[in-house]
């Protein structure tokens, strides 16, 4: 999910011509670097049913904040530049990250609560869609 966000950010800075945002790009990368790290260390019990609820929270932080910084910028830019095609992508990315957050809190609570995963996913596929249908037009 991390390297998704990252292609967004990507995405992003393309789609609008956005060049001299050296610091965000940095940012970005030490987020997305932080995460991955915290996601190895062996506190996650990813072998073991039994993960610990603070490792959980502490791995997905700098995710969390990536996720807001990839909302903003695409919601603020296709606003700014009446991008109609891509104006519901901010809103597919509140809409993942709405039915992730609950798994990651209270999954070891109600297991059941992993099922929020599907639609989580079905707002990853909706803004890949997004992409997808807005690169079919400009072929046409």
């Amino acid at each position: 999910m991390t390297i998704f966000y990252i292609l967004l950010y990507y995405v992003w800075k393309i789609r609008y011509k956005v060049e001299q945002k050296k610091l965000l790009t940095i940012s970005f990368y030490v987020l997305a670097l932080t995460r991955i790290i915290l996601c190895l260390f062996p506190q996650n019990n990813w072998t073991s049913a039994d993960g610990a609820i603070s490792s959980a929270i502490y791995r997905n932080i700098p995710f969390a904040i990536i996720g807001l910084i990839i909302i903003f910028l695409f919601y603020f830019s296709s606003r700014k530049n009446n991008d109609k095609n891509f104006k519901n992508m901010s809103l597919t990315i509140v809409l993942s990250f709405g039915f992730y957050i609950p798994v990651v809190l209270w999954a070891d609570v109600n297991p059941l609560i992993v099922m929020l995963m599907i639609p989580k996913t079905c707002a990853y596929v909706w803004t890949v869609l997004i992409g997808y249908i807005d690169i079919k037009k400009k072929l046409k």
